[in-house]
């Protein structure tokens, strides 16, 4: 009686599968090829159900042909893409518990890629970027288990649990031959888009974590504040920053943009895939120039603004090339607790560039010696190259200037990336100085103007002795000591007086952002800017020749 319950449950399946096929999953196209498709698709359907009924009655060993159905539909999906995914159970209602911006976890973003579950950035004050994971962590085990191969669904489903749990983990970063394992523990995660801003002189510095349904208002109630107090000039820091709601990018974009602009448009297989979005008429920020950091690890939302404000020239796009995750994604409810994301369309910026950058595509290209421009753009322009970026399809801006396509945003002026030593990685991983300003530093020790000092120095190599940290002499180069100042100071200023004090230590100590405010004051206009990154691009190409 068990079985034929069970046999009966997924012949009823199958003929509402049917049924859906029958009802116009292929109205698009001529009766003919339509008929032909849905032949196909009855037969290889009644195949599936007929080997499912056969190993659950003949099979050696009793079988649960839910997990061999539940298998089957992932194994379909991945052939797609590592964004389309088949939701039930605890990874549905994890995807209700995130669209609200609260979660139990590490507080990593992470997708599937060249293989493994991937870190694309940690959310800001969590166990992950407080343990100092970083974008392009590979985690390769998960309690003992080989990741290879893991879907992102499966990987967050071992990953988050009850707050004050311990997860065990590895990560391979890229450059290091050795994975690094990880103990941490699981905490309520609460999303904060807009979590800092503040003035540096006559700048004003908005740090953009993520688009949810609040960021637009929490970014205007941010600008507000800084232009109340002279802002001559933005900074949006988008780096780490991997996207979020469609919606919200649009909002986030009409902050500075004129009524009826293009700020992105979609296109899919199906017709009512294919939108625009236009802004609509809001508050416009404008009188000052507008700077954008991105870097590899922003992504999706975060790449439709920077895309959109760069081809409308309302914005100097600085850093590195962006993630390109480009695509869109449709849920569709199948039950109360059960639902499919499915990739339907592409995102495209103003100027018909496809974010969308197809990592295991590239990866497979450049092993064949090809180069970008050889590929087919995805885009409406026609491909040309360009002395500074050959490799790169060239599109246009609103006012002329040439930006490039082949996946992501690439930056006005590029900067080289940020990397980790190896002193600094273990420094983090094992949270030595936020240890020290937690169980070392008196409250009373620490002023408000904190700053690491050399006996502060001292203080802080004496503690590492004392927890029995390896290193060597010789590993205490400028660069490092530099590193651990920022450092110490960050724990201790973030223990005593929250993230405000935590950012402008950070912001004070980063080359980028630093770089930045040299830019603004040399060249005080978005002219002058663009003029400037083309000067750089010439001393940058004739030094290569």
């Amino acid at each position: 009686m068990k079985f034929l319950s069970r046999r009966n449950i997924i012949l009823v399946s199958i003929a509402l599968a049917l049924s859906v096929f029958a009802l116009g999953a292929f109205a698009d196209g001529p009766a003919s090829e339509k008929q032909e498709k849905q032949t196909d698709v009855y037969h290889d359907l009644e195949v599936f159900a007929k080997i499912v009924e056969k190993v659950s009655q003949y099979y050696v060993d009793e079988v649960d042909t839910h997990e061999l159905i539940q298998a089957a539909i992932g194994d379909m999906l991945d052939e797609l893409d590592p964004h389309s995914q088949y939701l039930d159970g605890l990874d549905y209602e994890d995807l209700m518990v995130s669209t609200r911006g609260e979660f139990g976890g590490l507080g990593i973003y992470i997708v599937f890629r060249d293989n493994y579950p991937t870190v694309i950035s940690p959310i800001d004050d969590t166990p992950g970027d407080r343990a100092g994971l970083r974008g392009g962590d590979q985690i390769v085990e998960i309690e003992g288990m080989d990741t290879e191969g893991w879907r992102t669904d499966k990987a967050v489903k071992y990953l988050r649990g009850d707050p004050g749990t311990d997860v065990t983990f590895k990560i391979q970063r890229p450059g290091s031959d050795e994975a690094i394992e990880y103990v941490l523990t699981r905490e309520i995660i609460n999303v904060s888009s807009v979590p800092y801003h503040d003035m540096f002189g006559d700048v004003g510095y908005v740090k953009v974590s993520s688009f949810s349904k609040r960021t637009a208002s929490d970014l205007e109630d941010a600008i507000d504040a800084l232009e109340s107090q002279g802002m001559r000039g933005l900074v949006l820091d988008f780096r780490g920053n991997p996207g979020g709601l469609l919606q919200a990018s649009t909002e986030v974009s009409e902050l500075f943009l004129d009524k009826d602009k293009l700020v992105v448009y979609t296109k899919g297989r199906l017709q009512n895939s294919n939108r625009k979005y236009y802004s609509s008429n809001r508050k416009i920020h404008n009188g000052y120039p507008i700077v954008i950091l991105i870097n590899g690890a922003s992504a999706s939302a975060s790449e439709i603004f920077a895309g959109a404000l760069q081809d409308w020239d309302r914005a100097f796009v600085v850093g590195q090339t962006s993630f390109g995750k480009g695509t869109v994604q449709t849920v569709f409810n199948l039950s109360e607790t059960e639902a499919i994301k499915l990739t339907t369309a592409k995102y495209y910026t103003p100027s018909g560039r496809s974010i969308h950058m197809d990592h295991k595509k590239r990866m497979e290209e450049a092993e064949a010696g090809m180069t970008t421009a050889q590929r087919d753009t995805d885009g409406d322009a026609d491909v040309e190259t360009a002395d500074v970026n050959a490799d790169k399809p060239v599109f246009y801006t609103s006012g002329g200037r040439i930006v490039y396509g082949g996946g992501g945003i690439t930056p006005d002026l590029e900067f080289e990336p940020l990397y980790y030593t190896d002193l600094q990685r273990e420094l983090e991983r094992k949270s030595m100085a936020f240890t020290f300003a937690v169980e070392v530093l008196d409250d009373d020790e620490i002023v408000e103007g904190f700053r690491t000092d050399d006996v502060m120095l001292d203080r802080f190599y004496g503690f590492l002795a004392d927890r029995e940290f390896e290193y060597k002499e010789e590993d205490l180069t400028e660069e490092n000591v530099d590193y651990i100042r920022t450092m110490v100071a960050r724990e201790v200023l973030n223990h005593k007086y929250g993230r405000k004090a935590m950012y402008r230590i950070l912001l004070e100590a980063d080359p980028e952002f630093q770089e930045v405010l040299k830019i603004i004051k040399t060249s005080p206009t978005l002219e002058e800017m663009f003029t400037y990154a083309e000067s750089q691009k010439s001393i940058k190409k004739a030094s290569t020749e």
